[in-house]
């Protein structure tokens, strides 16, 4: 009974007009469709070309400035300040071993990756400089310049005050302002006026300058005002003075008495007198 059933369902499929005829619609022509096709077989074949070689090498180049100028700016600006405060000295040596000790509050800066290019260092305050062998070693003040190949100098740079002292070889100093020069030789000294004007002393008391450096600090005919601010350099300490500032003070110190003894020392040889307000704190009058 099965077996019938299945042969008859099997006649049924396989007989092709028991299917109902379907009608499809065209809206394009046969003749239209092989048209277009022989139309898209005769357009021009578009060519992707690759990029050149040389473009993407022009891009390499460039970054490579760009990187080069930007390490280049990067080790000619870059600087290295060393500064001392107020009762500190502190010996320093450069990049090309030179040396430089620096005096109470004073501060140098210089370029140590352009060194070995330009050796030049900014001084505010006062430094002894021994310098190695070499190249031009220039020193810059707000108003001269010190120039050395090999040599050891002192420099007294502070507000309108320059001075330079050579203790070996030979040393150029111009001013700033009114550019004159002048060349000394050991022991031998320049300042530079108020006016701007460069001045020369022959056969300097060089021991007068850079008495600081063995904690000795020697004046001659200096001023008052300029004596108790290197005392408020040295001991760190603050004074307000209410004397006389005509005065002026010829001697000496040494930086192992107390800022109270050195006050002493140079007020009572001037006929002043000063009161401690504080530790730290005197009134000069």
């Amino acid at each position: 009974m099965k077996s019938k059933i299945i042969n008859m369902d099997l006649g049924k499929i396989n007989r092709v007009d028991q299917f109902p005829e379907i009608e499809m619609k065209f809206t394009v022509s046969k003749e239209e469709v092989w048209n277009n096709l022989l139309n898209e077989l005769d357009k021009p074949k578009v060519q992707i070309k690759p990029l050149a070689f040389s473009y993407y090498f022009k891009i390499a180049a460039a970054a490579s400035v760009l990187i080069i100028l930007g390490l280049t700016g990067f080790f000619r600006f870059y600087t290295t300040t060393v500064y001392t405060s107020p009762g500190q000295h502190l010996s320093y040596r450069l990049p090309d071993n030179s040396s430089v000790e620096l005096n109470a509050e004073s501060k140098i800066q210089f370029h140590p990756y352009w060194f070995s290019f330009s050796r030049t260092v900014v001084l505010d305050g006062e430094a002894y400089f021994l310098v190695s062998k070499g190249k031009k070693f220039s020193v810059s003040s707000k108003l001269g310049e010190t120039t050395v190949l090999g040599t050891s100098f002192n420099i007294y740079s502070r507000n309108s005050d320059y001075t330079v002292i050579c203790y070996t070889g030979k040393v150029r100093v111009v001013s700033t302002g009114k550019k004159e020069k002048v060349l000394l030789n050991p022991n031998e000294k320049a300042f530079i006026t108020s006016d701007g004007f460069l001045r020369f002393v022959q056969e300097a008391n060089s021991q007068s300058l850079k008495s600081w450096r063995d904690n000795m600090f020697v004046f001659t005919g200096t001023p008052i005002v300029t004596v108790l601010q290197e005392i408020e350099r040295q001991y760190n300490i603050k004074i307000q003075f209410q004397a006389d500032p005509g005065l002026t003070y010829t001697g000496y110190f040494s930086r192992s008495l107390s800022g109270k003894e050195v006050l002493d020392l140079v007020c009572t040889s001037l006929g002043i007198k000063f009161d401690a307000k504080s530790d730290n704190e005197f009134l000069v009058n």
